[in-house]
């Protein structure tokens, strides 16, 4: 796949302080690691410069860690591209970082302090607990990112049952307002190719969902998009919230400013500060890369994607 970046961006995981804190303990483990007497040490000629060395290596290793696994996550999560990321993972978050720890000791203990190899114990011992250490380190991060998939799995399965309970209202006639019936609109917007915006000058700046039973304001500039669910319309904020509303995609597209939402297909309604990136594809297609991310491919026809290109410059 081509992987054409539009807008490309990724968060590191929030874990400065623990990092930092480990930092500190692994400066004072590795210089007392083997010594003979801790006051000798602490009294040694190089004890300040071993601590702070051992200190920065070790922040800038897991570090780096850090960006290049948040990087992958987005780029190639391990739910759906298992393969090439445990081959990824280990070439640029175990490799790398290792030949990093190897270079920085070197420059350090040989370069600057001019020991000489057979005089230093670094790299017969400390540097394979350092291999050992930034293994365990990425076995964290995998470990949290299926936690954290762990997590969303559930909010979706909550969000599940509350639109399955909606949906029980809408049959039995409750005090929630049904969806429109789509009969007339689906078979209009099968047709219809150009999803051509209407002129209307009224835009709105609240939609009123469905949650359960109850009816929630939502303001349309936190709505993600907007996506066909059977014959229902349903919505997601940018928090990952998901609601029911009572119109159609086309009512939608005349509702909405056209500068901030663009009808992608039959299916979806994007706002643009929803769109990830985007993809170029066979026959000029383009697939859309949303935030909060959808299960499914969003693909935009050959015949759109040059207007969606112009709506993206506007």
């Amino acid at each position: 796949m081509n992987r054409n970046i539009l807008v490309s961006s990724f968060y590191p995981y929030r874990d400065f302080w623990l990092r930092l804190g480990l930092s500190v303990i692994l400066a004072f483990f590795f210089v007392f690691l083997g010594s003979d007497s801790i006051t000798g040490t602490i009294h040694g000629k190089y004890f300040i410069a071993d601590l702070l060395s051992g200190f920065s290596l070790t922040f800038i290793t897991t570090s780096l860690i850090n960006i290049i696994t948040s990087f992958l996550d987005d780029q190639y999560p391990w739910n759906k591209y298992f393969a090439t990321r445990l081959i990824y993972q280990f070439i640029a978050a175990v490799v790398i970082p290792a030949i990093f720890v190897l270079a920085f000791m070197y420059i350090y203990l040989i370069v600057m302090l001019g020991l000489k190899k057979e005089e230093v114990a670094f790299f017969n011992t400390e540097f394979p607990i350092s291999i050992l250490f930034i293994i365990f380190w990425n076995v964290v991060y995998v470990g949290y990112f299926f936690y954290r998939q762990s997590k969303i799995s559930n909010r979706e399965l909550l969000s599940l049952k509350e639109k399955l309970f909606t949906l029980q209202n809408v049959k039995t006639g409750s005090d929630v307002i049904p969806t429109l019936p789509e009969n007339n609109i689906s078979n209009t917007i099968e047709e219809e190719t150009d999803f051509t915006e209407s002129n209307s000058t009224t835009k709105i700046k609240i939609l009123v969902a469905v949650s359960g039973n109850k009816n929630i304001p939502i303001p349309v500039e936190t709505i993600a998009y907007f996506y066909k669910d059977g014959n229902y319309t349903s919505l997601k904020t940018f928090q990952s919230e998901t609601y029911l509303l009572n119109h159609s995609l086309d009512e939608l597209m005349r509702l909405l400013e056209v500068t901030l939402f663009f009808r992608a297909n039959r299916q979806f309604i994007i706002n643009l500060k929803a769109c990830h990136y985007f993809t170029n594809e066979e026959n000029g297609k383009l697939e859309i890369h949303l935030i909060p991310k959808y299960d499914t491919e969003v693909i935009i026809s050959q015949k759109r994607a040059p207007a969606f290109k112009e709506w993206l410059n506007k």
